[in-house]
């Protein structure tokens, strides 16, 4: 059986067709649209055209799915649950394709992006980030199970739009953004006190910033230092902006503030291994829904 699974994000809107067949699910085929939601929100409501963006990106992934022959799935996050207007959305998407557009709650992104990552770490305990571009969802997790889940609603897309004032973010301006993260994080008891040695991390900005660090730092790995060196020479380097334009374009905006959530969270809890995985929300959402 095929399933085509499609996450309306607030920058991306990516698709990945599944196959499952021996307990075993395996991707055929992933593509992204860069629809860059969270653009179209004007006073807290997705505009007619994010509206129509939205509809485009998914009668796109439709089309693609039917030659897998796949069954097709939709669901949003931040982007569409924030808005104002979300239920006028659900119904314009409805009627402009015919697609049941499922709202994912912040509770629902932290256990399916858990669920669908956790077998790709070499740990069974710590804390994993899903930092997408309209929320971070934070999962604090032992023995293969999570403890605590909190949803921040802060991502790299959100932080670069509400605290940067130019392309680059000032230290200061890193700073604001870390301290949101950390005031989130403190509103959740469980997480208080709590150390964990190893930072997990998902989310379209992880192949990023990885790559970054390969270019910048010469380093195939990721740890919580190094991604507080790369901020800290992505701050001061006049040509930074210049070089991401090159080598990451779609996040050239959004990367440095992605790398600021992942270092106030894994300062937090005073973790410094950092483990990474392409899996998430898409494949947790095919275990826990649509695979019986």
């Amino acid at each position: 059986m095929n399933y085509a699974v499609v996450d309306t994000g607030s920058n991306t809107i990516r698709m990945s067709v599944y196959k499952y067949e021996n307990e075993n699910l395996s991707e055929l085929y992933t593509e992204a649209v860069f629809a860059n939601l969270a653009g179209h929100i004007i006073d807290n409501r997705l505009s007619d055209d994010g509206i129509d963006v939205c509809c485009e990106a998914i009668l796109h992934h439709r089309s693609k799915a039917k030659e897998f022959d796949a069954k097709f799935y939709v669901f949003a996050t931040a982007a569409i649950r924030n808005a104002q207007n979300c239920e006028k959305i659900v119904e314009k998407v409805k009627e402009k394709t015919g697609i049941n557009l499922e709202i994912l709650s912040g509770l629902d992104e932290g256990e399916l992006s858990f669920l669908g990552a956790v077998s790709d770490f070499p740990v069974t305990s710590g804390v994993m980030a899903d930092v997408g571009g309209g929320s971070s969802e934070v999962i604090l997790f032992s023995d293969g199970k999570p403890v605590a889940i909190q949803s921040v609603p802060i991502g790299s897309l959100k932080a670069y739009k509400t605290f940067v004032a130019g392309e680059m973010p000032t230290v200061e301006e890193v700073q604001m953004i870390k301290d949101e993260i950390t005031k989130y994080l403190n509103s959740n008891e469980k997480f208080k006190n709590v150390s964990a040695e190893s930072l997990c991390l998902v989310g379209g900005g992880v192949r990023a910033a990885k790559k970054l660090s390969e270019l910048f730092l010469g380093r195939e790995d990721l740890d919580v230092d190094s991604v507080k060196h790369m901020l800290a020479l992505f701050v001061a380097r006049p040509d930074t902006m210049e070089i991401l334009e090159r080598t990451t374009p779609k996040r050239k905006l959004t990367i440095t503030p992605g790398l600021a959530i992942y270092s106030a969270i894994g300062e937090y809890f005073g973790a410094n291994k950092i483990y990474l995985s392409d899996k998430g929300i898409k494949e947790g959402y095919a275990f826990k829904y649509l695979i019986h």
